[in-house]
C-alpha cells in the first residue's frame, strides 16, 4: 500500500488537523444499486482502533480496513475561494450488493 499526500494536501492539513481518515462512503443509485466510494475527512476517525494508522509527510492517516487493498492512493484538495475539500484518486470503486 502506498498512500502520498499532494505538497497543496500537505500544506493544509498541517496545523489544521495533522490527521487524515480514508473511508469507504456508500453512494446510493436511483435504481438500488450501491457503490463504496473511497473519501477522505480531515481528522480523525471516531474509533482509531479500527483504522490501520500510517504516516505520511507528517500527517497520520487512518485508512479503514476495506482500503487495506495494496492499491496507491493520493489524497489532494481542492477548492475555491477558501473553501477547500480533500479528494482521492487511484482509488477503485466497490461494487455493494450484487
Amino acid at each position: 500500500m502506498q498512500i502520498r499526500l499532494s505538497p497543496e494536501a500537505r500544506q493544509w492539513l498541517q496545523g489544521r488537523h495533522d490527521a487524515v481518515t480514508l473511508r469507504v462512503s456508500p453512494r446510493h443509485g436511483c435504481c438500488g444499486g450501491t457503490a463504496g466510494v473511497p473519501v477522505a475527512e480531515p481528522g480523525t476517525p471516531v474509533d482509531p482502533a479500527a483504522f490501520q494508522r500510517v504516516v505520511v509527510d507528517g500527517i497520520t492517516v487512518f485508512l479503514a480496513p476495506e482500503l487495506e487493498s495494496g492499491e496507491a492512493f493520493t489524497i489532494r484538495v481542492e477548492g475555491f475561494l477558501g473553501l477547500k475539500r480533500l479528494f482521492v484518486e487511484g482509488a477503485t470503486l466497490s461494487a455493494g450488493k450484487e
